[in-house]
């Protein structure tokens, strides 16, 4: 292959060659694009894996991204596409649409004369049932402590600081005590959960 260097002197793949390493996918390699390309794009609801790999070629045939040389074809498609699932998550947290509210276009509010908007469920019994599991887990390891307790009671029914104090009746002495117990607790359950 005779690649060029880019802007920082890395030799990179030209036009040609990308489309000579593509014509080259077996098969089995394409599987295994599909198969990352759907895994990178989960919990992306305006992107599939197939738009996934389709944006990740496009990107890289038009010479938006680069190719580096000696670098594997799949490990550049899943760098590329990493990147673009990336960017759409972003997108979507700053997004100010709600996933869970859908317009019907066909029912119209007749006083204010514009399409009704309705929540849609977005909890599925696999969710109940992993949230219960996680709840007994929970309260398994907090080992019958009635305090830790009811601190998770108040954090579950979304209550923080201040808030969780004054229902919970406590001074701010004993909420920081019991609140640095029960994250210490479960960091231990789930030591790869980031703290919020």
């Amino acid at each position: 292959m005779s690649a060029v260097p880019d802007e920082e002197g890395a030799s990179r793949l030209t036009r040609a060659e990308m489309d000579a390493a593509l014509v080259a996918f077996t098969p089995a390699d394409w599987q295994r694009a599909e198969v990352i390309a759907a895994a990178l794009c989960a919990g992306i609801t305006e992107l599939t894996g197939d738009d996934l790999l389709q944006e990740a070629m496009t990107r890289l045939l038009e010479e938006d991204r680069t190719w580096p040389a000696n670098v594997h074809p799949l490990v550049v498609l899943k760098n590329v596409m990493r990147s673009i699932a990336s960017n759409a998550r972003k997108h979507s947290a700053a997004s100010p649409i709600d996933e869970a509210v859908q317009l019907d276009p066909f029912e119209i509010d007749e006083e204010k004369k514009f399409p009704a908007a309705h929540g849609k469920v977005t909890v599925t019994p696999e969710d109940q049932f992993s949230g219960k599991q996680q709840i007994v887990g929970l309260y398994a390891a907090l080992g019958g402590d009635e305090d830790l307790e009811m601190l998770a009671m108040a954090w579950a029914d979304g209550l923080r600081g201040k808030d969780a104090q004054y229902a919970l009746g406590w001074d701010d002495k004993k909420y920081d005590a019991e609140r640095k117990r029960l994250t210490r607790r479960l960091q231990k359950l789930d030591p790869d959960r980031s703290p919020k």
